[in-house]
């Protein structure tokens, strides 16, 4: 189940201050075709230290998902039409990406357009493009196909003014083929677990319904003293493979060959 914003506001949009930003003045003054938007008002942007603004009570998290900038655009048109968006910079698509699963979840149909991942929805829909994360609100008569040719047409707009998208970690794709569903492997970029104190890293539902997180560190030395930690709190189920670590917050009925194989499937493709 999706995880709602806790504010009361409308879309979005939020950019970086470095050069490979998105300049929020090339956002377009309207879009689409039926009907046409046209955007209310100016674009209105935040820094990471007067974030709180606008959204007072998401600041501190939107920040350890690595936020740079937030912005917020919204468009009217013909017989009430409304479009409003956020956009967030996350300074790496591994971070954008992680705070779209933990807003977008698991429901509703997600696809590919013009170089982004959405998942729609009948009011909200999520998207993510590289490193920025987007939701997007539409209030217009019509049906569910008629919401998401409008969100289409405005990420096509949007993704005009953007570089390439940077990728995403080639172990993502190994993690999904392990899950239980893809949209069931979560990146946390500060802690998995804060009584554990475990993180960054990732965390998915396998198909034996159990739990698994997932640290990379920078050398097999390290893993190992990360396990040796884990193993201190008494984590019952923790092993490693070269610079990776996998554990299960409960004890493991599978043997120990079987995480290894899963660990060289994970770190070696």
């Amino acid at each position: 189940m999706a995880i709602p914003f806790l504010l009361l506001f409308s879309l979005a949009l939020l950019f970086p201050v470095s050069e490979s930003s998105a300049d929020t003045h090339a956002l377009p003054d309207s879009f689409g075709s039926r009907p046409i938007l046209t955007r209310v008002d100016e674009i209105r942007t935040w820094a990471p230290d007067d974030m709180y603004e606008h959204v007072n009570g998401e600041a501190e998290l939107l920040k350890r998902y690595g936020a740079l900038s937030l912005a917020y655009a919204s468009y009217e048109g013909e017989g009430g039409a409304y479009l409003s968006s956020e956009i967030l910079d996350l300074s790496e698509s591994i971070n954008a990406y992680g705070l779209y699963r933990l807003y977008a979840g698991c429901d509703g149909e997600e696809y590919g357009f013009s170089g982004a991942t959405v998942l729609s929805g009948d009011f909200t829909s999520h998207a993510i493009i590289g490193r920025y994360f987007l939701r997007i609100n539409v209030d217009i008569d019509g049906t569910s196909e008629k919401i998401r040719l409008l969100v289409d047409e405005f990420l096509a707009e949007f993704s005009k003014t953007l570089p390439s998208p940077e990728p995403l970690p080639a172990i993502l794709e190994r993690l999904k083929e392990i899950a239980r569903k893809p949209c069931e492997v979560d990146y946390h970029p500060e802690h998995m677990d804060y009584d554990l104190e475990a993180g960054p890293g990732y965390t998915w539902i396998g198909g034996d319904e159990k739990t698994y997180y997932m640290s990379l560190l920078t050398s097999q030395d390290e893993a190992e003293t990360y396990a040796t930690g884990l193993r201190n709190k008494d984590v019952p189920t923790v092993y490693t493979w070269k610079n990776t670590v996998i554990w299960q917050k409960e004890k493991s009925e599978e043997s120990e060959s079987y995480h290894k194989e899963v660990l060289k499937k994970i770190v070696e493709g």
